[in-house]
C-alpha cells in the first residue's frame, strides 16, 4: 500500500510538472507534440516531452545612403584693366584715341573669335602658341589655323581670277605694335593714327589671326585693293574660308576704326558666314560696339 502511495504520488507530482509546462509553453508560444507514456501498473500517463520554440528572424540591415559633398562653386573671375594714361577721353573726329579708354585684358586669346579693340587688350607677353611660317608673304608668320585658310583662300582666288595674293603683314608682336603707333603719331598725327593704328595690345595682328593683303606682284598694301580684281573677290568670298573684312565705311562708329579694304581677320567659316549674311560687325556679334560721345 505504501508503495502504491510513493509511485500515485510520483505521478501527481509528473502531472504537476507537465501541467505548468503546458501553461508556460503556451504563454511562450511553443509547440508541445511528443508524448511519453510514465506507467504505473495498469495505469498509464502520456506526458508531453518535446518543445518546439520559434525564433524571431534577425533583421537586415538597410545600407547607410553615402552623402555626396556639395561642390564648391567656381569663382566668377574678376576681370583685369589696362587703365587710361591719359586723364580725359579724346575724341578726333569720331575715333577715339586708346590710350584715353581703359581696356579690358582678354581672358582667351587662344580663341580664335576672340574680340580684340580698342576697348579689349592683349597682354604685352601674349604670344601665339603655334605661330608658323607663311608662303606668299612677305617673311610672316600666322596660327596654324590661319594660314591653312589662307593657302585655300590663295588657291581659290588664283583660280577664280587668274591672280593669286601676297600677305604684307600677319603676326606681329607687342613691341613691334608700339613702335608703329608711335611712328603714325610721330609722323602723320594723332588724329590720322587713331583712326588708322591700333595701340599696343589692342591690335588683332598681336593674335596672328590678321591678313594686310595686296595682289600678287605687289609688296604695300593700299586702299584701293578693294577696287582690284583680287580685292574684289575677296571681298564676296572670304567668309567661305572663315575671313572676314574687318573694317568697313558702314561699321567705323561700331569698331573706331575707318574703312581699310586690305584688313581681314579670321574666325572660322561658321562665324564668317554668319556676320556676312547678316551685315554684321565683330563688336556688334557680342554686343560690344564702341560708346559714342553722344550715347554717354
Amino acid at each position: 500500500m505504501g508503495s502504491f502511495m510513493s509511485r500515485r504520488f510520483f505521478v501527481y507530482t509528473v502531472i504537476s510538472i507537465s501541467l505548468g509546462l503546458l501553461m508556460l509553453t503556451a504563454a511562450a508560444g511553443c509547440d508541445l507534440t511528443s508524448p511519453d507514456e510514465i506507467e504505473d501498473g495498469n495505469d498509464s500517463v502520456s506526458v508531453i516531452a518535446t518543445v518546439t520554440f520559434e525564433t524571431t528572424p534577425t533583421p537586415t540591415l538597410s545600407p547607410t545612403p553615402t552623402i555626396s559633398p556639395t561642390p564648391t562653386p567656381s569663382p566668377t573671375p574678376v576681370p583685369t584693366y589696362v587703365e587710361a594714361t591719359l586723364k580725359t577721353v579724346k575724341w578726333y573726329n569720331g575715333f577715339v584715341d586708346p590710350r584715353s579708354v581703359r581696356a579690358t585684358v582678354v581672358t582667351d586669346p587662344d580663341d580664335y573669335a576672340v574680340l580684340v579693340n580698342k576697348y579689349y587688350t592683349l597682354t604685352s607677353e601674349y604670344v601665339p602658341y603655334d605661330l608658323v611660317d607663311v608662303p606668299y608673304s612677305k617673311n610672316q608668320k600666322l596660327r596654324q589655323i590661319a594660314a591653312d585658310a589662307y593657302l585655300e583662300l590663295y588657291d581659290a582666288c588664283m583660280e577664280a581670277t587668274g591672280q593669286g595674293l601676297y600677305l604684307v603683314s600677319g603676326y606681329r608682336s607687342f613691341s613691334t605694335q608700339r613702335a608703329l603707333f608711335t611712328r603714325a603719331i610721330n609722323n602723320r598725327g594723332v588724329k590720322f593714327a587713331v583712326k588708322r593704328n591700333a595701340y599696343q595690345g589692342r591690335s588683332e595682328h598681336q593674335l596672328g589671326l590678321a591678313l594686310d593683303l595686296c595682289p600678287a606682284g605687289q609688296t604695300v598694301y593700299t586702299d584701293d585693293f578693294g577696287s582690284t580684281t583680287v580685292g574684289q573677290w575677296v571681298n564676296e568670298n572670304c567668309h567661305r574660308y572663315g575671313f572676314i573684312r574687318r573694317y568697313t565705311a558702314d561699321f567705323i562708329n561700331e569698331t573706331g576704326y575707318d574703312d581699310e579694304a586690305w584688313h581681314y581677320r579670321y574666325v572660322g567659316e561658321e562665324l564668317a558666314t554668319y556676320l556676312h549674311e547678316n551685315n554684321m560687325s565683330l563688336e556688334a556679334y557680342y554686343g560690344r560696339c564702341q560708346i559714342l560721345p553722344d550715347d554717354e
